[in-house]
């Protein structure tokens, strides 16, 4: 878990950093590549271990992950990375629990304990306290 949270960390600096001289889509296309001698194999183990069982639906799912929210995604998140400073910008990503929630609650009907509702808000209090902050 630390080992993705870390380069998971390093991959938003490194690509907000270089989103600055190179269009977001060369960015994100750059990473991808970059990645394929990791998840290449591993997709091949996973596929010779893993029964498979094609559908539209589970295509269509693969195709907008793929595509819409890993590609067309990152291409503004980097350009925000950019302009808005990574530190900055960054911890904006940690109001994405408490739309999460929101969206849960709103689309399908979830209901919360005030336990979560008391974390979210505390984690949006932390992100509202660190934009106010200069370094």
């Amino acid at each position: 878990m630390v080992g993705a949270l870390l380069s998971a960390a390093i991959g938003y600096t490194e690509g907000g950093r270089l989103s600055r001289t190179t269009p977001g889509w060369r960015v994100i296309s750059y990473a991808l590549v970059m990645s394929l001698p990791v998840t290449l194999p591993v997709t091949a183990v996973l596929a010779t271990l893993t029964p498979i069982t094609l559908s539209w639906a589970a295509v269509g799912g693969l195709a907008y992950a793929g595509l819409i929210s890993m590609f067309l995604g990152f291409v503004p998140w980097y350009a925000g990375l950019a302009q808005g400073g990574i530190a900055r910008a960054g911890q904006t990503q940690l109001t994405q629990p408490l739309l999460t929630l929101v969206w849960a609650w709103v689309l399908m009907g979830e209901r919360f304990g005030l336990a979560t509702i008391a974390g979210a808000l505390a984690v949006l209090v932390c992100v509202a306290v660190t934009q106010r902050t200069r370094a």
